[in-house]
């Protein structure tokens, strides 16, 4: 897989991913590219510069900055090896997404869950975007910090987590609880769903509770994006 642009390259190499090569446009310059030489160099990742016909053979290079990597394939964790991945003094804090196809939709997503801090997030195999270069686009490099668990059945997923201890909390337009009541100090999974649909009939059921974002303006709904950011935001607010 190819990480398109000078932040997502960056945010990988830090992030100790298994980087092939790194690939620089001629003429290429800035700070961001120095960044990017000194850490490709510090992690032994062999540095190439091409003229720009060559490069652009590299794909999507249209928005990459001159600079693109390849790394290897996103290999997710197990659903049991996030579960047991806990910090010190701050309960388990996950994200669960359901049904998110779009690419940008679910980087940004995932940009907003590493800034808040979560321990984890769960992905269901079918009906969801994959880990593409998109993805850690638009995520600005967070895909490549955070812990991602790949589940071939998002409820059994959620009863699992229930089982051990975790609260299951889904976003929701009708939910029965407001988002400045919900109790951030208890472990958390919280549940975000597609655009239009939200959560599927029976990833709802799972939820222990119906979070909603309360709303003051003429339109009803936010994008998922933005809603799940807003509620990660309020579980760490009230954490800190």
């Amino acid at each position: 897989m190819y990480i398109y642009g000078r932040n997502p390259v960056i945010e990988a190499l830090k992030a100790g991913k298994n980087i092939a090569k790194v690939f620089i446009r001629f003429g290429t310059h800035g700070g961001g590219v120095q960044q990017v030489k000194r850490l490709a160099r510090d992690a032994g990742v062999p540095v190439t510069q091409m003229d720009k016909q060559k490069f652009d053979r590299l794909g999507n290079t249209k928005d990459a900055q001159g600079i693109v990597a390849l790394v290897e394939e996103f290999t997710p964790l197990s659903l049991d090896e996030l579960i047991a991945y806990t910090r010190e003094q701050d309960p388990p804090f996950f994200l669960a997404v359901d049904s998110v196809t779009d690419p940008r939709n679910l980087g940004a997503i995932l940009r907003s869950a590493e800034c808040a801090g979560v321990h984890g997030v769960v992905l269901p195999q079918r009906d969801s975007s994959p880990i593409t270069d998109t993805v850690v686009k638009t995520s600005a490099g967070a895909a490549s910090h955070l812990r991602i668990a790949r589940v071939g059945n998002l409820h059994q997923a959620l009863e699992q987590m229930k089982d051990a201890g975790i609260w299951v909390a889904g976003l929701d337009a009708d939910g029965d609880t407001d988002m400045l009541a919900l109790d951030g100090f208890r472990p958390i999974c919280l549940v975000v769903g597609s655009e239009g649909k939200g959560l599927r009939p029976v990833i709802r059921k799972s939820c222990e509770m119906l979070v909603r974002i309360p709303m003051w303006g003429k339109v009803d709904s936010l994008n998922a994006s933005v809603a799940a950011a807003l509620v990660l935001y309020e579980v760490r607010r009230k954490r800190m």
